[in-house]
């Protein structure tokens, strides 16, 4: 399961996941480019802020996807992305995704991933 929550008033998109990834990429892919179309700011950049804290590892047939998703965000003007994970597995997954991307950063709470996002 996935919420997508977009946050204009500070250009953010939160994102959060719980649970297997049993969810149709293409819903997540439509929620989040309406929620990017909403928050954007005047120079259409914008952030993410993904929890992964209560998700499974994700499987790789969505790690493909996901880094389709990715490439979408960087093309529409990603500034940074937050991604608060709760184990090890989740973060080497998401640094592999992301192939060492210096936009990407890996947090252990939601206070420091807010205060690099902030930067």
């Amino acid at each position: 399961m996935f919420k997508v929550t977009p946050l204009p008033s500070k250009h953010r998109v939160a994102i959060s996941f719980e649970g297997n990834f049993d969810h149709d990429p293409a819903d997540f892919r439509a929620a989040l480019i309406a929620a990017v179309g909403k928050v954007q700011a005047h120079d259409q950049s914008f952030d993410l802020i993904c929890d992964f804290t209560h998700a499974h590892v994700m499987p790789q047939d969505h790690a493909t996807t996901g880094q389709a998703a990715i490439a979408w965000c960087i093309e529409n003007g990603l500034r940074k992305s937050a991604n608060v994970t709760a184990s090890v597995t989740q973060r080497m997954q998401l640094k592999r995704v992301s192939e060492g991307d210096l936009r990407f950063g890996q947090f252990a709470d939601h206070g420091e991933a807010e205060e690099w996002l902030a930067v």
